[in-house]
């Protein structure tokens, strides 16, 4: 390394300065730079002595206060009892937490930044008082204060009134809650902070030992005052780490703290008459634009297995920088073999791991239950697919976890009784079992968890449970007897906020091998090369994101912490990061999505621009090589044609099948769709539908009206319908549908059905095409059926014979018809349509045309029907094809009869058309079966926008 670090410089100067080391004492802003303080003052020594006392600044100041901090959570929990004590404040805890948690943040910033909360707070009512409130600003506080109080005033909307009573009470309860904890001898941290301020210059606190201040850059308004305390009382030393590049230009933002420090008149004395020009010495500096995160750690792998291959490496001097923690596995899973060792100096978020997910799903299992008297505890069921096909469950009992997941979609489970949840193992059971207290449940669930993963040589997944374990067993802790009270709903938002601060700390030699660090961590350390993934705007500087009470023009005139702040404090720690760097090397993903731009931070941009560096660029990407996606063509091989002898005469395979209207409606929508369906057999995976789809909607009315008239003929025993048999028929439609519901979700016991969700709407919606369908009857009537949907399964279809090639085969075609009536020797052929399908019809030649596929298919569907019910019985009765659609059900001029465009005249008998649709069926089960004529995709490309197989065919 070129220079010496910045701990090396002061472990010399503290040797120099102190002939009795233990004297002396180093107060760093955290731990860890103690450590590497520790090893670097060692090496500058030859013989035993006693070393100098190192402390972070909290564990050095706590010794000075009789207040024991405070748990941030537990700080809300005592919070809110004394919000509770104003009058009309009647928010619950989980109400209150989420904004508590906010209160409590703005109480922190007060307290740190020693604000006269009497002034901040102050009630306004008139511009006068607002001109009398903030009499101590100078002019320029004053202005902004008032740009912000103006738009409350004179006239508040309801909103802002709200805004006003709440801001009236932050003062008393501020005053009420600190007066709380200090009988409870705890505090916050700004509290102490604030308190100790105060102390240290009325107790005039001293002490014997020489004081080294080392390495702060921003310090709140409480810690200025005890460094400024320390400096006069005790001649404490500040040692700053600074350059010239930052400090002594006032555009730069990464030194408006340290510029700031140097004006004040006892503070100014601690800096170096000559701030040193580190930034501006030669280095290498290279920016990689990779796409994705992932490619960023792969390609910083790929630098790391070259230069541990150098002799002159030194994986101590080298460090990786990770803004985004998410980053700490990939990257560890690129280090290649060579780089021996790692110190991973920050910790792994718990809410990245596989045990987050599972307690999550588990805690959403408990929190949308369902309770009942008949049924007891049901479970919805996406948490129970989730947990039931996550990794750390899915083989505890894996067959019987099949079955269900298969259960759950085949009948469009949306709730499961837990009283039918039959899992024997532990695990399962403790999962499932319902619960009123939810940390007692999720102890229950990781205690069990850890049992059934401690003897599968899964270390990693043991430890993640084992912190989890402890962190829940500290929130139990916490809260105590409130626990009770706890609901799972607001349980799994805290939960879910909580587990973003979890970590899993990593064990390792802190002053060996290759470092891993967050941004924070690299406060105060020096490396020889630094690489910096996801360098990324928003992500360094990152994205202010903390709610507040406290307006940004309050907070700028009382000198509290804004955005700029922050941005200025992520900019001293990149440009510290450079100053006795050789080599600096960023990395940004150059993909804009999940919440980044895809662009590079400002900070390499302003680097580039305002200093003496070149900065290297580098774009790492595969060569894009556009092709064009081939048509998909299945020509009807041997093996293709046979498998399509399903469908025909003398086939005696057991998926034996015949043709549809469906699947002809289907070939004239795309060919190759007919042949991942009919052919291939592809179909459609299980879903369970919580919103009803078209086409299940159609069948449970289907359905419901075919249990209607079949149970209502049978049970009269005759099939003639009457007019006045509609009283029984409309009082039955309600038992009807729940029978066709049960049916349809293949439900046999009544008992074990209930409508949920949104099936209920559904139903109800279906009640009134059911009992409009009934009103039409009723004018209808006297009418005979002949056959319903379930009669007509079998009953109408036939063996049509064409031509395969050279080859005479009959392909075997059947209709499943909705109803069949007889008036006056007339036979009704009716078909239920609940989407907007059309009832017009141009000619039998028109239904070819495939671009109008869509519009015809209802005429070609009852025409079909009509045709196979002439087929069977011939020119005996006039047929009159009928549509029942819900495009026009409930007009007050409803026709059930099929128009003609051109004459827009009734069809009144199917049989004179009935020889012309036959040639079109000829025509089109020949094409189906012509060697000749491949299976291929549809031309029109809208026409895949909702198909299934939009996946294969790449569209």
């Amino acid at each position: 390394m070129k220079h010496k670090t910045f701990i090396e410089e002061l472990a010399i100067r503290i040797k120099i300065e102190n002939s009795q080391l233990d004297n002396a004492v180093v107060i760093f802003p955290n731990r860890r730079a103690g450590l590497f303080f520790r090893d670097e003052l060692s090496k500058l020594i030859d013989q035993p002595v006693f070393m100098p006392e190192v402390f972070s600044l909290e564990d050095y100041l706590m010794q000075f206060t009789h207040l024991e901090k405070i748990d941030t959570l537990e700080a809300i929990f005592e919070l809110y009892e004394v919000y509770k004590t104003f009058p009309n404040r009647n928010e619950t805890f989980d109400k209150f937490f989420f904004w508590g948690e906010m209160i409590l943040r703005d109480f922190e910033e007060i307290d740190h930044y020693l604000v006269d909360t009497k002034h901040l707070f102050t009630g306004i009512k008139s511009q006068k008082e607002l001109d009398e409130a903030f009499y101590f600003l100078d002019d320029e506080d004053k202005e902004i204060i008032q740009s912000f109080w103006s738009s409350f005033l004179p006239d508040t909307t309801q909103t802002q009134k709200l805004f006003l009573e709440t801001w009236r009470i932050l003062l008393p309860l501020y005053d009420g809650f600190k007066e709380r904890l200090r009988q409870q001898g705890r505090g916050y941290g700004g509290m102490i902070y604030r308190t100790l301020a105060e102390q240290l210059e009325k107790d005039k606190i001293k002490t014997d030992k020489k004081l080294y201040f080392a390495g702060f850059n921003a310090l709140t308004k409480s810690e200025e005052s005890i460094f400024k305390y320390f400096v006069r009382e005790c001649a404490a030393e500040i040692v700053w780490d600074l350059d010239a590049y930052y400090f002594n230009d006032p555009q730069q933002e990464a030194g408006t703290f340290l510029r700031e420090y140097s004006k004040d008149t006892l503070l100014g004395k601690t800096f170096p008459k000559d701030a040193p020009a580190l930034i501006d010495t030669e280095k290498r500096m290279t920016a990689t634009g990779v796409s994705l995160e992932v490619g960023q750690a792969k390609a910083l792998g790929e630098v790391l297995a070259e230069i541990a291959q150098s002799p002159d490496f030194e994986p101590k001097k080298t460090v990786v920088v990770l803004p985004q923690e998410h980053m700490l596995f990939p990257v560890l899973h690129s280090i290649p073999d060579a780089v021996e060792k790692v110190n991973i100096t920050m910790g792994y978020p718990l809410k990245d791991t596989s045990i987050y997910s599972l307690l999550e799903s588990a805690l959403d299992l408990q929190r949308l239950r369902k309770e009942s008297e008949i049924k007891g505890v049901s479970f919805y069921h996406r948490p129970v697919q989730e947990l039931l096909l996550h990794p750390l469950l899915s083989a505890v009992e894996e067959e019987k976890a099949i079955k269900w997941l298969d259960e759950i979609k085949k009948r469009n489970r949306i709730v499961i009784p837990a009283s039918e949840l039959d899992f024997e193992h532990e695990l399962l059971k403790q999962l499932f079992k319902k619960s009123e207290q939810p940390i007692d449940y999720v102890l229950r669930l990781l205690r069990s968890l850890y049992d059934y993963w401690q003897d599968k040589d899964k270390e990693l997944e043991v430890e993640f449970i084992s912190r989890f374990y402890e962190q829940m067993q500290q929130l139990e802790r916490m809260i105590g007897d409130k626990s009770e009270a706890l609901t799972f709903e607001f349980f799994t938002a805290l939960f879910k906020r909580l587990a973003r601060s979890f970590k899993v700390p990593f064990t390792g030699e802190p002053l060996d091998g290759l470092q891993i660090m967050g941004i924070l961590e690299t406060r105060n350390l020096d490396f020889d090369k630094v690489y910096i993934l996801n360098m990324n705007e928003g992500s360094w500087p990152a994205q202010p994101r903390r709610g507040s009470f406290v307006p940004y023009n309050i907070r700028r005139a009382f000198d509290l912490p804004v955005y700029e702040n922050n941005d200025a404090m992520y900019a001293y720690l990149f440009y510290r990061l450079l100053q006795r760097a050789s080599e600096v090397h960023f990395y940004y993903n150059t993909v804009s999505e999940f919440n980044v731009n895809g662009e590079i931070s400002r900070f390499v941009r302003q680097l580039e621009v305002e200093s003496n560096h070149k900065i290297e660029r580098r774009l790492l990407s595969n060569p894009v090589k556009t092709q064009t996606i081939n048509p998909i063509v299945i020509h009807k091989t041997p093996e293709v044609l046979k498998r399509m002898a399903r469908f025909t005469t003398g086939y005696e395979g057991i998926d034996q099948s015949k043709l549809t209207p469906s699947a002809l409606i289907a070939y004239l929508n795309c060919r190759l769709k007919f042949y991942f369906k009919y052919v291939a057999k592809l179909y459609e995976a299980d879903e369970v539908q919580e919103d009803m789809d078209a086409a299940v909607f159609g069948n449970i009315l289907h359905n419901a009206m075919e249990i209607l008239y079949g149970e209502f003929t049978k049970r009269e025993k005759r099939d003639v319908i009457h007019e006045q048999d509609f009283f029984l028929l409309e009082s039955g439609v309600a038992g009807a549908l729940e029978k066709a519901f049960m049916k349809h979700y293949h439900i046999d016991k009544k008992d074990k059905f209930k409508l949920e969700g949104r099936t209920i709407i559904a139903a109800e919606v279906l009640k009134k095409f059911a009992h409009q369908i009934l009103k039409h009857d009723k004018q209808y009537a006297p009418f005979k059926v002949l056959g319903l949907e379930a009669s007509t399964r079998e009953g109408y279809h036939l063996e049509f014979p064409i031509k395969s090639g050279d080859k005479a085969i009959k392909v075997k075609i059947k209709g499943i018809i909705d109803r069949i009536d007889f008036k006056d020797g007339k036979v009704r052929v009716i078909d239920y349509k609940t989407g907007k399908d059309e009832k017009e019809y141009d000619s039998i030649e028109a239904l070819k045309e495939r671009k109008d596929i869509n519009k015809n298919k209802t005429i070609l569907q009852v025409f079909y029907y009509s045709y196979l019910y002439w087929k069977k019985f011939g020119d005996e009765h006039i047929i009159e094809p009928g549509i029942f659609n819900s495009k026009d059900l409930f007009k007050e001029d409803f026709s059930w009869r099929v128009i003609n465009k051109k004459g827009k005249t009734e069809l009144l008998d199917f049989r004179p058309l009935a020889k012309e649709y036959e040639s079109f069926l000829e025509e089109m089960l020949t094409e189906i079966y012509n060697p000749e004529v491949a299976f291929d995709q549809v031309e029109d490309e809208k026409v895949c926008t909702y198909c299934p197989y939009i996946g294969i065919c790449g569209r």
